[in-house]
């Protein structure tokens, strides 16, 4: 089993945070770590830890799926389009 050290991936294996991914910001001599959860971050035993696995899923680049070429499949570029407002009128007394 890799060594546990500061800035390794890791995989929560028991307790509340079970199944998430982290990175370990610090380790303490209790035999337990401070793991960084996203925004949150929890202090998790050590034996409650495991390297992740580097060959899952990739992280993505944005959430907006495009398509690969969008000529080629046929699809027209959509015209962005204002939307045109009434002048403002000012309230009548």
């Amino acid at each position: 089993m890799e060594s546990l050290e500061v800035g390794a991936r890791v995989r929560v294996l028991g307790g509340p945070f079970a199944g998430r991914v982290g990175v370990i910001s610090e380790l303490d001599g209790k035999g337990g770590a401070r793991v960084t959860l996203g925004l949150l971050s929890a202090r998790v035993l050590l034996e409650n830890l495991r390297p992740a696995r580097a060959d899952g899923r990739p992280a993505l680049r944005s959430s907006h799926r495009r398509p690969p070429s969008a000529e080629a499949e046929g699809v027209r570029q959509a015209a962005s389009r204002s939307k045109k407002r009434s002048p403002r009128r000012s309230p009548t007394r």
